[in-house]
């Protein structure tokens, strides 16, 4: 009979055999440690991801890590501890003779998907190029890095088109305009008087220029993509809304009295910044200084935005309502902390994205 094989983590324990994704592995009832013989693991990963049986996971290990003190179940050697994947610092346990993998509990789910993540990465961690660079030269505005959308966004699309057709109905006109940021837009004055409620609602689709509106819109689309697909339709307008309804609240908080009217989406699209920050983590977006192009990761961006609407207000700058867009903000990050474990386990990939520490309830 043969000897059984002992978890090479808790040295004395037995491992016993089950079967993960369809694949016989050998596994600690104490620590749910999982041994993959040979080609189980890449049998594993082909499966998770439908793909053909060529999955090599040891063609995506990342750096090595050196030897682990955990010794191979089959022929006693010393394993080698390497990153699931490089720049991923995931460890994963390998036997070299035996082509054995010892993968912990907690990290199984994550190099089944291995070949998911690792498509992921590269679309995050992707060069700059010339034509990225010309657009952000031209217009000034960001360039994404992030992971691609699986769904269409149509809500996102359909918010910008609303925004924009509003603003084309009203533009031309002088007239026109005048009577609706006099009955539409949002004003302190009026809220405090209990006049005009609906203007918290009407203000967030109206804007005072092509400017504001071509910017507002471009980064909608920059985050609501990304957002809606996480959330679902329904959920992602919802949250929208909340977010620019809980900015024009603070913008009449901080500005009681003024009769100065205030427009726009920015305060709803601040909100999405705050929760598109929390959720993807790894995401990055580029930031032009003159002609030189940087990547930043999305907690430095808006980061950055952030400050400078703090230091906009602190000086009082006039024509753009800094507390709408402090407020949205503020908002979306409240909203993104009370959601985001619900979304990352209805979205396992950017909780695998967002870092090996990130637990997902089954």
């Amino acid at each position: 009979m043969p000897e059984k094989k002992r978890c090479p983590e808790c040295r004395r324990q037995s491992l016993r055999v089950h079967y993960f994704q369809g694949e016989e592995v050998d596994v600690c009832d104490r620590c749910s440690g999982m041994w993959f013989e040979h080609g189980n693991l890449n049998a594993v990963i082909a499966a998770k991801d439908d793909q053909s049986d060529t999955a090599d996971y040891t063609a995506s290990l990342g750096r090595h890590q050196g030897i682990s003190p955990r010794r191979c179940p089959d022929c006693g050697d010393s394993l080698q501890t390497f990153h699931l994947l490089e720049d991923y610092h995931l460890d994963i346990d390998v036997c070299r003779r035996c082509d054995g993998a010892w993968v912990e509990k907690a990290a199984a789910s994550r190099v089944a998907k291995s070949s998911l993540i690792r498509g992921a990465l590269e679309d995050m961690n992707a060069g700059t190029s010339w034509k990225p660079w010309v657009f952000q030269f031209l217009l000034r505005m960001p360039v994404e890095y992030n992971v691609r959308p699986r769904r269409t966004p149509w809500v996102t699309m359909t918010l910008i088109a609303l925004n924009s057709l509003i603003f084309l109905l009203y533009a031309f006109d002088t007239r026109m305009f005048g009577y609706v940021v006099e009955h539409f837009a949002l004003s302190p004055a009026a809220v405090q008087s209990g006049e005009r409620y609906w203007t918290f609602l009407t203000a967030m689709f109206l804007h005072g220029g092509f400017v504001h509106l071509l910017g507002n819109m471009y980064f909608l689309w920059l985050v609501g993509a990304n957002l809606e697909d996480a959330l679902g339709r329904f959920r992602f307008l919802a949250l929208y809304l909340i977010c620019g309804l809980a900015a024009g609240l603070i913008s009449v908080l901080a500005n009681l009295g003024s009769t100065i009217p205030s427009v726009g989406a920015s305060g709803a699209i601040a909100g999405l910044f705050g929760m598109y920050a929390l959720w993807f983590p790894n995401a990055s977006l580029t930031f032009m200084f003159f002609v030189y192009q940087k990547k930043l990761a999305v907690y430095w961006y808006f980061g950055l935005w952030l400050g400078l609407n703090i230091l906009g207000m602190a000086v009082g700058g006039q024509g753009v309502d800094y507390w709408a867009h402090i407020g949205g903000f503020v908002a979306g990050l409240a909203l993104g902390i009370a959601l985001r474990q619900r979304v990352w386990d209805a979205n396992p990939l950017l909780a695998y994205l967002a870092g090996p520490e990130v637990r997902i309830r089954r």
